[in-house]
């Protein structure tokens, strides 16, 4: 059974990743490593290789600081990519939480 602490945890990280804005900035991750993928295999032109920059811009600054501790393997960048957009994510949705609070709370309603 899970404690209230561990519940409470959950509960705040679906918060801060399950919200419109999170969301949005997800499937923009996701739109960017879609396009790196279907450019790496179908074009086979001198610029195909600069097709993986797109993932790095969308994830910055956190993967641009992770970089330089990752092996230059597939999978690692792979992960780098995956954790470097949940991190950006929950940044994005902490500020969508804090800004909607305020917005109700000049309202004249509750904080939420």
């Amino acid at each position: 059974m899970a404690e209230s602490g561990d519940t409470n945890r959950i509960t705040t990280a679906r918060g801060l990743l399950l919200n419109p804005a999170s969301l949005a900035y997800l499937a923009l991750v996701v739109a960017a490593v879609l396009f790196t993928a279907a450019v790496n295999l179908f074009d086979s032109g001198a610029d195909a290789s600069f097709a993986g920059v797109w993932m790095f811009f969308a994830t910055a600054p956190v993967s641009v600081l992770l970089l330089p501790l990752v092996p230059d393997t597939g999978w690692a960048v792979a992960l780098l990519i995956g954790l470097s957009a949940l991190v950006q994510a929950a940044a994005i949705g902490a500020v969508y939480r804090a800004l909607r609070g305020r917005r109700l709370t000049a309202a004249g309603g509750t904080a939420a």
